[in-house]
């Protein structure tokens, strides 16, 4: 069952089907739910419940479709070129993270290595770890 700190996988299966346009139950929020695995009682009334991960999942998905809408808006037609320059650098970092993320490199004061000073013994503790 989920908690706080644990996801009820059907609550995961339940939002990617309701949520998904790609999905055969999409904005069906019944068949999303029988779909997800909830029982045929529960299915028929999951949004009129106050459900917090629900409602939370479900506004975060609204605030993202309204950013990428007004991203859409903007790229098109920015009246800052520097402001426009940095709203496209923040959409391929991100949506092309594979192609056009930075890498940062870690090192510690003057350039030495962050792990200098650790035993042998903790670096195969540390290696193991990663």
């Amino acid at each position: 069952m989920a908690n706080q700190y644990q996801v009820d996988p059907r609550q995961a299966l339940f939002l990617k089907a309701y949520i998904d346009p790609k999905s055969k139950t999409f904005s069906n929020a019944k068949q999303s739910a029988l779909s997800a695995g909830y029982t045929e009682e529960y299915a028929g009334t999951i949004l009129s419940q106050d459900l917090d991960w629900l409602s939370e999942s479900l506004s975060l998905e609204k605030m993202l479709k309204k950013a990428e809408r007004n991203l859409d808006e903007f790229l098109d037609e920015p009246e800052d070129k520097k402001v426009r320059l940095e709203a496209t650098k923040f959409v391929a970092s991100r949506a092309g993270k594979a192609k056009w993320s930075e890498r940062t490199e870690l090192t510690a004061s003057e350039g030495r290595d962050l792990f200098d000073g650790l035993t042998e013994e903790q670096k195969k503790k540390l290696d193991n770890l990663l």
